[in-house]
């Protein structure tokens, strides 16, 4: 294990590809063009009955019909994106995010990040996979093949009751993964870790939404500092009297997301039903969607020490939130009993007592055993005069607090010269500056602890200088609530078209007073907000998955032939021997005989290219199927006109179709972009099959499971 530190924050973000930004480019303007069609749709046919329950936010995934009135609109975009221009640009820090990044495509290394540093460490495949078995059989078992069916169904039952199951997706595999605890103490002799389980069940994000009505109500009515932020502490800690004569008692809840019982979450439900209405089946939605597995190399794990797949997993939709409802529960026990001088931040307690130092070991041991009570653990300290919570120092002898910053951490920046909007870039030495000023007690404070800072900022390429600005109390504005639409190209520097300029004139130009849809599309309703290209991180996490896919198809490599031609008819694959190939996007030239003229026609299949070639076959001699493609179209044509013609077809890119563990659909995408961007590779497609929505994600629709 080799520890490594790039130098620079993991949120830089390379100069993007020309095709890789333009592909977001298309993907972005074409999720803005369904969203337009469908706002256009119900106005200008308002008789259309709409939703009147609510879809939790997941979105349809019907593809709104062509709108007459947004033709010039959509049109004047596709234009938009065939005319993006571009330039080369170098600069030191592009070069040497380059620079690593091939090194790190380069390397059959995993590069695996630290907890709470900015550290990473290199371990070969055999090395992880083994760490990472160790910590999954601490606390899980292997669950039986049905598991993951039952959630399934139970997953459609609830979405089907709220009638969204045609929105939410099936719960995604995605793989468990570590993170190193390289801040604990004797980390390189014992490499301790956090074990992240990033399979996300969709139902989660019902249960946040129900659970942050709750404790919204459940906080406000009893009183509770369950702080949301350092800024909460804060003021908690000024509002402290004679601070000279209190002592801190400071907790820490070990394991306190896997620590929550379906016991304890059920006891907090019914706590705070007493302040807020909750219904059984919110209560059965919340319950449920901690039912979850843990999966490595493509097998299931359960937590040993539960039933019924009960498991809080951190990074879950509504773990934080879960998090809070049972925090509020236990702290109204502790403030029933010390009154506001306690609080909680998630797994985090701080409390501040006026007591001599053994009444303060004694209430150490009450809090102990009211924590036992619920089964919980906690690491706790007392009779502290100053204490590291959260970000901040806290010191009650001299009454001031002042930034904190854990120890082996580096403080790293996205750097001036990083691929971020100019916006974003332009506010981060403002946001520093206002964090510092607002997390030190006086301008002292702030100017011993800002070096740091200051040199971090300097390294990133900044010239902004820090100074002392305390935060005075803003004064509300008043806030107009108005329907918007927003459009989120992406930014690149290389990128010479100013898109944003174009976009508003395309919106002025489109939407006069005079046009019908002006009262809902105009520069008031339609606004633009530049979205970011992947960054470090995304290209690590890409090649780790890389590295571990790539050794698990060494161990079981999968026997598929490429070729299902007969033998005798091998010579005469359409795809040169490779037709049983999936996941392809593919290009047919059909040439004339009569004058050698050549069309040519791009399409895609996410299923073998032999099973996609028979269907156009199909196409090409039932006149019942001519219309389905624009191949097929021009095929029959030509049969109207008795002019002979030869097909040849070949692949022009491999992509992966959608999948829920990505959210995204390369395949779809790269065939939009040679339509729009490589016009002479398919001189039959039309345009208006760039605003078509993806076919492939709708298989994972809970709605699909029978």
């Amino acid at each position: 294990m080799e520890r490594t530190n790039l130098g620079y924050s993991i949120k830089n973000i390379p100069i993007a590809h020309p095709a890789e930004y333009l592909k977001r480019l298309i993907e972005q303007t074409g999720n803005l063009i369904e969203r337009m069609r469908w706002k256009a749709l119900f106005f200008l046919n308002p008789e259309i009955p709409q939703k009147d329950t609510s879809t939790y936010g997941f979105k349809t995934r019907n593809s709104p019909n062509a709108v007459n009135e947004l033709k010039q609109f959509e049109d004047k975009l596709l234009t938009m994106i065939q005319s993006v221009q571009f330039e080369e640009r170098s600069h030191q820090f592009q070069s040497k995010l380059n620079k690593d990044l091939k090194v790190i495509k380069n390397s059959d290394k995993l590069l695996v990040k630290a907890d709470k540093t900015t550290n990473f460490y290199s371990l070969d495949l055999e090395s992880y996979e083994k760490l990472i078995e160790k910590n999954i059989t601490k606390a899980y078992m292997k669950a039986d093949n049905n598991s993951t069916d039952k959630i399934t169904i139970e997953d459609k039952k609830i979405a089907k009751q709220l009638e969204i199951d045609n929105r939410v997706e099936i719960t995604a595999k995605k793989e468990a993964f570590l993170t190193l605890k390289d801040h604990k103490e004797n980390f390189m002799n014992v490499q301790t870790c956090r074990l992240i389980n990033p399979s996300k069940p969709e139902i989660g994000k019902i249960s946040k939404q129900i659970l942050e009505r709750i404790n919204a109500v459940l906080i406000k009515r009893t009183g509770v500092n369950q702080w949301k932020n350092t800024a909460s502490v804060i003021d908690w800690f000024n509002k402290i009297p004679d601070k000279h004569e209190h002592s801190f008692i400071i907790f820490d809840i070990a394991e306190f997301y896997p620590s929550i019982t379906e016991n304890l979450l059920k006891k907090a439900l019914n706590f705070a039903s007493r302040y807020a209405h909750i219904s059984e089946e919110d209560k059965h939605i919340i319950v449920h969607a901690k039912r979850s597995l843990l999966y490595n190399d493509n097998t299931p794990w359960r937590k040993s020490k539960t039933k019924d797949l009960f498991d809080v997993t951190m990074g879950s939709y509504d773990g934080a939130e879960t998090c809070e409802l049972v925090g509020t529960y236990i702290l109204h026990d502790l403030t029933r009993k010390y009154g506001n001088k306690i609080g909680l931040y998630r797994d985090d307690g701080l409390a501040a007592f006026q007591t001599k130092p053994k009444q303060t070991e004694n209430i150490k041991k009450e809090i102990c055993a009211i924590f036992k009570k619920h089964n919980l653990s906690i690491t706790i300290e007392a009779n502290k005069k100053t204490v590291e919570y959260l970000d901040i120092t806290l010191n009650l002898t001299k009454g001031t607090h002042q930034p904190y910053m854990k120890p082996n951490n580096t403080l790293l920046y996205v750097h001036s010269e990083s691929n971020h909007p100019p916006s974003i870039i332009r506010n981060i030495p403002a946001s520093i500056n206002k964090r510092l000023s607002n997390l030190s007690s006086n301008e002292k404070i702030f100017n011993e602890t800002k070096y740091l800072y200051q040199k971090a900022l300097n390294d990133s390429g900044y010239k902004h200088t820090l100074k002392y600005e305390p935060e005075t109390r803003p004064t509300q504005k008043r806030n107009r609530s108005r329907n918007i639409v927003w459009y989120n190209p992406p930014y690149s520097k290389n990128v010479i078209t100013n898109i944003g300029k174009k976009f508003l004139q395309i919106v002025n130009e489109s939407f006069p007073k005079s046009n019908t849809l002006s009262k809902i599309f105009n520069r008031n309703t339609v606004k633009i907000s530049y979205s970011c290209m992947s960054n470090v991180s995304t290209a690590i996490t890409s090649h780790n998955n890389y590295v571990i896919n790539k050794g698990r198809e060494t161990k079981q490599p999968t026997k598929t032939k490429e070729c299902t031609c007969p033998k005798k008819k091998k010579e005469n694959c359409p795809l040169q021997g490779k037709c049983n190939t999936s996941g392809i996007v593919y290009q047919a030239t059909i040439t004339r005989h009569d004058n050698k003229i050549e069309e040519t026609y791009v399409g895609l299949t996410a299923t073998s290219f032999k099973l996609r070639y028979s269907n156009h076959l199909q196409s090409f001699k039932n006149e019942r199927r001519k219309n389905e493609t624009e191949l097929s179209k021009y095929v029959w044509t030509l049969k109207d006109l008795n002019v002979a013609y030869a097909i040849s077809w070949k692949t022009l890119k491999r992509c992966k179709p959608y999948s829920n563990l990505t959210k995204r659909c390369n395949l779809c995408l790269h065939e939009k972009y040679i339509i729009m961007c490589k016009p002479e590779k398919c001189t039959l497609n039309k345009r208006s099959e760039l605003s078509s929505s993806c076919r492939h994600r709708k298989k994972f629709l809970l709605s699909t499971i029978p």
